[in-house]
């Protein structure tokens, strides 16, 4: 029997809807940043393991960053009750890093024991706002996302989002561009790089990524392969630091816990590579401090070159979730 108080009580201001999620038609662009060993170390200290008292213990597997864009054409919850409500889109983009937690697995192979951690997630959608948060401990953040091939007649990736420019007592925040990802050439996407495609010989195709991601993404080829096994494995699983402020207090949590799951491809229907080189511009927020958190090396400009990526086709499940340590 579960104890009084302890049952969700839904409300339709809380935005927030039982998992698992179920997302279909999902077109994602991958693209893989150099970072620096030492700045996504400090990411898993905050965020992972000093919250846990030292109970989990993650350490980054590579020295990179995996950028992706998402378009989610029909996200629904696959909760009986709940599947005939209707479905709603999402665009988002997220920064992921290749983590293992050492103390309970040790120094295993890159793709047995990997897990994506999450420090920062930017989505068009309010409710995926509110329920990836609440849920999971996803820390996303709402923002207005042009992709190509989404129906905006986008020539390129960009994200915008509620920021401070710097941090004084005049500071007023605004809707900032925050990233702008283009085509080195300065050509915008066409339907060659961002239309649909078919999921014909997908093996030949995996087989061809196989054989020059490495070189095309500035890994060795032993790494390349490790990477593209890790993301075509059936399930991917994450870890999260999920938390609520106190009440009461300016720096207290009244709850934090170490969160995994999974998310399950269900169908892939399409890859391909994307072999031109990109330009991707930061802009300077002092308070989206991706460059400085993640350790990317930007040139005068803001900018870094990125040798090519990877577009998918996929549906996949969001599975419920479950606790790794929990404070309470």
């Amino acid at each position: 029997m579960r104890p009084p108080g302890r049952k969700y009580i839904d409300s339709p201001s809380l935005q927030v809807f039982p998992p698992p999620s179920l997302c279909q038609d999902v077109t994602q662009y991958i693209f893989f940043l150099k970072g620096k060993q030492d700045r996504l170390q400090a990411l898993c200290d905050t965020f992972l393991n000093e919250p846990s008292g030292g109970a989990v213990h993650y350490r980054p597997r590579l020295p990179f960053v995996m950028l992706t864009f998402q378009h989610v054409g029909r996200l629904t919850s696959a909760v009986e009750g709940f599947q005939d409500w209707g479905y709603t889109s999402e665009r988002e983009v997220t920064f992921w890093i290749a983590a293992s937690d050492y103390r309970r697995h040790g120094a295993d192979e890159l793709c047995k024991r990997v897990e994506l951690f999450v420090p920062y997630i930017y989505t068009d959608n309010p409710w995926a706002v509110a329920g990836g948060r609440e849920i999971y401990g996803f820390p996303k953040q709402a923002a207005d996302i042009r992709m190509p091939g989404t129906g905006q007649e986008a020539g390129a990736f960009e994200v915008r989002t509620l920021a401070y420019r710097t941090f004084s007592p005049d500071t007023r925040a605004e809707v900032a561009r925050l990233l702008l990802l283009e085509r080195a050439d300065g050509q915008p996407f066409t339907q060659d790089v961002a239309g649909a495609f078919q999921a014909d010989n997908l093996l030949q195709q995996v087989g061809l990524l196989r054989d020059e991601l490495g070189t095309l993404l500035d890994f060795n080829f032993e790494a390349g392969s490790r990477v593209l096994d890790f993301l075509f494995r059936p399930s991917l699983p994450m870890v999260f630091l999920k938390q609520f402020r106190g009440v009461g207090t300016s720096d207290g949590a009244c709850y934090q816990a170490i969160v995994g799951a999974e998310a399950d491809q269900l169908k892939l229907r399409g890859l391909r590579l994307l072999p031109r080189r990109f330009r991707l511009t930061i802009d300077s927020l002092a308070s989206q401090p991706l460059a400085e958190d993640l350790g990317l090396e930007l040139n005068p400009r803001g900018q870094l070159s990125i040798a090519g990526g990877i577009q998918l086709q996929f549906d996949f499940r969001l599975n419920e979730g479950h606790l790794l340590w929990s404070g309470s």
